[in-house]
């Protein structure tokens, strides 16, 4: 049975039951980027024939699922998040949630759950870089676009700032984990848009900034992402990201383990299997100089800087770990050390801009 296209004045513009903050936002065909018929549950495309249906209020846009989960797998484990959505605080809720996880080894589940505890330290430098480089500009009119929004870290300190920042997410389970967030904080819940990267069903020049933290080396179709970013930045647009550095001489932040960038692609994910027992197939971290020819053909100018640690962040290292970073505060800050970190350092804070 077709969904019913809306009938009535009021519903004529948006879907029923869609987040009240998705209202102002005009939706295209993440396939042809056609216009989009509105049905009472979601969105239908005449020319590509396909529905994009909600779930729980969020927009289901996705050409093909999550790399984890299939699209089954996926609605599955978003009924488990949505079942303790009232019941837990957002670390409960994650601490529930990774019960179940089939794929990830136990001893890394607390890992990953402190990790997303303290996602707003992570995503506060992203923050302040734009800042930083539009300093002149009045961001309280800027629009923003986050890639892999996941438990709402950039969202929940971003959107006071800005007219608009969406969070997009492939994993329908994350974009509800991430409303207990917003929750907690006493927040409205902001644009949430369940899509993939590489197929953004967003106007051309929508955003003025995009972001993506933690997130690109996560991604499929690394090139058609960037080229998706490019279509729906206006002509000043520009992408702030931070990433892990394949040839990093630290410990990999997926799997802990030291050295995974420099062993050929091809037998990366079997080593980490048979280190951890755990999935690394869909991982694929970019070297310096990878990174700067794939985002040169989209973004002419690129700036890494090196990220620093939070002292939230520092206060969970081990006092091993805490020596390691503050040697790197202290060589980051010499010019022929700076250099070599951007090639062998953990990670970067990276500004891609249109236009030179």
């Amino acid at each position: 049975m077709q969904p019913q296209l809306n009938t009535t004045q009021s519903n004529k513009t948006h879907p029923q039951n869609l987040l009240p903050s998705l209202h102002e936002i005009d939706f295209v065909c993440p396939l042809c980027r056609g216009v989009l018929d509105v049905l009472e549950n979601g969105y239908h495309c005449a020319a590509c024939q396909k529905d994009y249906l909600l779930h729980d209020g969020i927009p289901d846009f996705r050409v093909f699922p999550d790399p984890f989960l299939n699209f089954q797998e996926d609605f599955e484990r978003t009924e488990i998040v949505l079942a303790g959505l009232e019941k837990y605080d957002l670390e409960k809720l994650l601490t529930y949630y990774w019960s179940f996880s089939d794929i990830t080894p136990e001893d890394l589940r607390p890992k990953f759950v402190r990790s997303a505890m303290l996602g707003e330290q992570k995503a506060q430098p992203i923050l302040n870089l734009i800042k930083e480089n539009n300093y002149e500009g009045d961001l309280s009119s800027k629009k923003v676009l986050e890639i892999g929004s996941g438990t709402g870290n950039f969202l929940t300190i971003a959107a006071p700032q800005f007219k608009q920042v969406v969070g997009i997410d492939i994993g329908m389970r994350w974009l509800h984990v991430s409303r207990r967030r917003f929750m907690d904080k006493g927040v409205p819940v902001p644009p949430l848009v369940c899509c993939c990267a590489e197929y953004l069903p967003f106007a051309d020049d929508s955003f003025d900034f995009a972001t993506a933290i933690s997130t690109f080396e996560f991604i499929a179709d690394q090139p058609k992402a960037l080229a998706e970013l490019d279509r729906t930045l206006n002509k000043n647009g520009e992408v702030y990201l931070n990433s892990v550095n394949r040839f990093s001489v630290a410990r990999d932040p997926y799997a802990y383990l030291w050295g995974i960038g420099f062993l050929p692609r091809s037998v990366q994910a079997k080593y980490v299997f048979w280190r951890r027992g755990a999935s690394y197939e869909n991982v694929r971290t970019l070297s310096y100089g990878e990174f700067q020819k794939m985002s040169h053909v989209r973004f002419p100018e690129n700036r890494f800087t090196l990220p620093d640690v939070a002292p939230e962040i520092m206060e969970q290292f081990s006092s091993f770990t805490r020596f390691q970073v503050q040697t790197y505060r202290i060589i980051k800050k010499l010019p022929v050390f700076s250099q070599l970190l951007k090639r062998f350092g953990p990670a970067w804070n990276i500004q891609l801009k249109k236009c030179l």
